[in-house]
């Protein structure tokens, strides 16, 4: 497995992220990525479907900031704090690659209950029209 390339597409990940932008997402997505939500049981499965995910997430979150970064070389965990409205969260995304580097799985853990309630309830208001959750 190449580390070069999962670190690119790490780079790149944190760079959307910074940016506010997640216009290259398509570059690091896996066609077959799996998305686990802290808030749905259900995975949800598929480039389009994870990136719409991933922006919308992007746009609920307000001072957003990854602290810590750990690794086994393919799957990544990267702690990070955030608020929505009044609501304080941690959490953290664990992201594993392929061998091409590019995103397979990503899943999102948050705590404290309330700060993941403040979440679902802004994401299902974002997502309502546009995804079956």
């Amino acid at each position: 497995m190449s580390n070069e390339r999962i670190t690119t597409s790490l780079a790149v990940w944190h760079e959307c992220v910074a940016a506010g932008d997640m216009s290259r997402l398509d570059d690091i997505l896996a066609d077959d990525v799996r998305f686990h939500s802290p808030v749905v049981w259900k995975p949800k499965d598929g480039k389009a479907m994870v990136k719409t995910i991933l922006s919308t997430a992007g746009s609920v979150f307000e001072n957003f900031a990854y602290h810590r970064e750990m690794t086994d070389g393919t799957t990544w965990t990267l702690e990070f704090s955030a608020t929505i409205g009044d609501r304080s969260l941690k959490g953290v995304d664990i992201i594993r690659f392929n061998e091409d580097g590019k995103i397979v799985e990503f899943e999102v853990m948050v705590r404290p209950g309330t700060g993941l309630e403040a979440l679902g309830n802004e994401m299902g208001r974002r997502l309502a029209q546009s995804l079956p959750l």
